[in-house]
């Protein structure tokens, strides 16, 4: 018995407004020409901040560590900023792929900091990478380019 027990709403008419636009549900997002080297700038600052922090507290003196993460900033810069130039010439799942390794070795990097063994670390990077591959994976076939 579950039936419903109020009568039912006749389905509202839709209304064009011209000075409404809705964009299209695929369409593709322009951003800021700015973000071409924004993103990068401020991933390459993240991971180089949290290499300095990791290898500093594992004991290391502070310059040998800022110019650890110093180095890990600049890397990681300028593969996020290559992955960005050439991933409009990619086929979704190289981009995947792409997206996938560059988060994977600098998570394995930055988990090496630490001190595990170069096994453990590896198997997290590629733990690492193959999700960041799967979600990159399942968004760009979910929301296709134009």
């Amino acid at each position: 018995m579950n039936a419903p027990t109020a009568p039912t709403a006749a389905p509202a008419r839709h209304r064009h407004h011209p000075h409404l636009r809705v964009p299209h549900p695929h369409a593709q997002v322009r951003l800021h020409p700015s973000a071409s080297w924004v993103v990068p700038l401020v991933l390459g600052i993240f991971v180089g901040g949290y290499a300095i922090f990791i290898d500093h507290n594992e004991g290391t003196p502070i310059l040998p560590a800022g110019l650890l993460g110093l180095v890990a900033a600049v890397v990681v810069g300028a593969l996020c900023y290559l992955v960005g130039r050439v991933q409009s010439t990619l086929m979704p799942e190289l981009r995947s792929a792409a997206y996938g390794a560059v988060f994977g070795c600098a998570f394995g990097f930055l988990y090496s900091l630490s001190e595990h063994s170069v096994f453990r670390c590896s198997m997290m990077g590629l733990g690492g990478g193959l999700a960041m591959y799967a979600a990159s994976f399942y968004v760009f076939h979910t929301h296709p380019a134009d």
